[in-house]
């Protein structure tokens, strides 16, 4: 149980740090000069980061599977941050995410549930930055 909560810690720092990267310095950059690409610019690298993770010798399936979603819950972020203009519920939100995933090793042989807790986290994520696009558009679409 404690190499869970060392392995735990560890993941939710990094999901801090990401949070800092992603939105806190490359959205808020690229931001001043065009929002919609800074979102989608920020969103796509957010996800395809965690390629880094066949090096660590992560199986491709579940990489790729994770940088869909992680594309998904970046625009999501993104989206949550702008509108909100606070990094915290991002931090918050990802440390939860990266921290809970040391609990939740799934066997290798669980490939379905992979491909359903993709699609699931994709559409969620996906459809709540849309509709908080949505929603507030004309605040989203200020420049900070």
């Amino acid at each position: 149980m404690g190499q869970c909560v060392i392995i735990a810690a560890a993941k939710g720092i990094a999901g801090i740090v990401e949070e800092l990267i992603f939105r806190g310095l490359l959205f808020v950059a690229m931001c001043r000069s065009n929002v919609k690409s800074a979102i989608i610019v920020s969103s796509v690298t957010f996800g395809i980061g965690h390629i880094v993770n066949l090096l660590n010798g992560a199986p491709v399936f579940d990489t790729v599977c994770q940088i869909v979603y992680a594309v998904a819950i970046g625009f999501c972020f993104t989206v949550v941050f702008k509108t909100g203009k606070s990094l915290i519920p991002c931090i918050i939100a990802h440390f939860v995410v990266n921290a809970s995933s040391a609990f939740g090793a799934a066997p290798a042989d669980m490939q379905m549930f992979g491909v359903i807790a993709t699609v699931f986290l994709t559409v969620v994520s996906a459809g709540y930055a849309i509709y908080l696009a949505v929603r507030y558009k004309d605040k989203l679409l200020e420049a900070i």
